[in-house]
């Protein structure tokens, strides 16, 4: 890779310094690289201008930031990459401080790619427009109560479950919000959803691993306490809508994938051992 397009969050590097100083970097070993209109976090919006022979895009910034950027690019189909600016950084494959030698690995080809999952959700037979590339979360819109949630793979019941709901996670987001509920840490190269239940009141509930070709439907039930707004759907950390008894929502693998790129020298599992 020689061309590079360089997108930051705003809120991280305000001045455009850090996004100056890689391009600098990118230029010094041989690539080409430059800045477009940063990310602004909460609207989700970015400049997507590409010029001709771009082959990949850097976002400076978090995790979140990551999320967010690579899901409004990838209509673009070029690979992106993550420098991280935050704190955590599990999604991105380098910390700013070591931009030398990521940019050295990339414009000699010591990296690979890595199809990152999507996942869409429908309610009532619309397909929503926010994809999800970490997570799904049905939880419940109340405090201190339970709710119950019919979870049924490829029209066949998987379980009932009653807590505070249910979590459906890509490989990308088996090590976030999944983790701390129980459950699995997968790799990036399955084929693979993991379905976690978010503090079930029940013995026998445990996280449910499945093909990401599988269809997944949750229902709500009613319980003693339904209210007229049961749980919300929340797609990557960002409420999309609100659930009320007997509705149904179906989690499905989207189309598209990402193409992020990963050093070659730093395997899935250092990343776990050192982030995590």
């Amino acid at each position: 890779m020689k061309r590079f397009r360089i997108i930051a969050n705003k809120e991280k590097d305000p001045d455009g310094r850090m996004a100056k100083r890689l391009a600098a970097c990118i230029s010094e070993h041989g690539g080409s690289a430059y800045v477009v209109a940063p990310l602004v976090m909460g609207t989700g919006h970015c400049e997507v201008e590409l010029e001709p022979g771009t082959e990949c895009t850097i976002i400076l910034g978090g995790d979140g930031t990551f999320l967010r950027g690579a899901k409004v690019l990838q209509a673009s189909g070029i690979p992106v990459m993550g420098i991280n600016l935050g704190h955590l950084g599990f999604l991105t494959a380098a910390e700013f401080q070591d931009a030398d030698r990521a940019v050295e690995k990339l414009v000699n080809e010591e990296y690979v790619i890595e199809k990152k999952t999507l996942l869409q959700t429908e309610r009532n037979g619309k397909v929503s427009e926010i994809l999800a590339m970490n997570d799904v979360v049905i939880a419940r819109s109340g405090f201190s109560r339970l709710i119950k949630l019919k979870v049924s793979v490829n029209g066949q019941l998987a379980d009932n479950y009653q807590g505070d709901g249910v979590i459906v996670a890509t490989p990308s987001g088996s090590t976030g919000y999944s983790l701390s509920a129980g459950g699995p840490v997968v790799a990036p190269q399955a084929h693979a959803l993991v379905i976690t239940p978010v503090c079930p009141h029940m013995l026998h509930a445990r996280p449910l691993l499945i093909s990401d070709e599988d269809v997944i439907e949750i229902e709500v039930c009613s319980s003693s306490r339904s209210l007229e707004q049961e749980a919300t759907v929340t797609v990557d950390g960002d409420e999309v809508m609100a659930l009320s008894v007997g509705d149904k929502v179906i989690v499905s693998k989207a189309a598209p994938e990402i193409p992020v790129v990963m050093l070659s020298d730093i395997s899935f599992w250092e990343r776990v051992r050192g982030k995590l």
